[in-house]
């Protein structure tokens, strides 16, 4: 209690001194850096993270795209004489050894995959294609087949002899094939064997199309 007519004396606040401030910035500075480190940190790896992301989908998205654009795959070509007569006939074969049949003519074809200067049809994706081909003869008493030849194993083969009683025919077969990317097919004439086409008219055909991508 104090009395009245008393004099109240308040200690003035004792300033802190040059160390002791000093050893509150050391305390203070501190934890500002290492929540800024943190938070430049926990930054960085989120922003890495993110941008990671991104990457990968575009990845993603360019990868379908190319599916999708290479899914539309469909050929249809037709095989020519070298030498038609007047009615434009023309026989291929019969040669010693097997040769590719390059069906010149391309009727149909839409993605690329066929090339009619070689005859091979050559897969731009992987997945499940049907082909399909009709060959036809017109010769008395000759061998007429044709083959049908994924990468260098042979798939199909149509063959037949004709007799002197028969001197035009038609042969067909199909197939359905599990192609990776790259893989070729095409058509082989055997040796000894021939094929007659027509200048004019689509008679021996070899046609292909993408069922669905893998």
């Amino acid at each position: 209690m104090c009395r009245l007519g008393q004099s109240i004396h308040l200690r003035p606040k004792k300033e802190p001194s040059k160390l002791e401030m000093k050893m509150r910035m050391m305390l203070i500075i501190p934890a500002h850096v290492i929540m800024l480190v943190y938070l430049s940190v926990s930054g960085a790896e989120d922003t890495v993270n993110v941008l990671d992301e991104v990457k990968a989908l575009r990845a993603e998205f360019e990868g379908l795209k190319s599916t999708c654009q290479a899914s539309h795959v469909a050929f249809t070509a037709v095989l020519r004489p070298s030498n038609p007569d007047k009615d434009g006939f023309g026989n291929t074969g019969p040669f010693s050894q097997e040769t590719t049949l390059i069906h010149s003519r391309a009727l149909t074809n839409v993605g690329d995959a066929y090339d009619p200067a070689s005859g091979i049809f050559t897969a731009p994706v992987k997945g499940v294609y049907y082909f399909t081909f009709t060959t036809y003869t017109w010769a008395k008493e000759a061998d007429i087949g044709v083959s049908l030849y994924k990468n260098h194993q042979q798939v199909l083969l149509v063959w037949e002899f004709q007799d002197k009683g028969d001197n035009e025919d038609f042969a067909s077969n199909s197939a359905t094939l599990l192609l990776e990317k790259g893989d070729t097919v095409y058509m082989r004439l055997p040796s000894g064997l021939q094929v007659t086409s027509n200048q004019n008219t689509n008679l021996s055909t070899f046609s292909g199309f993408l069922l669905f991508p893998m």
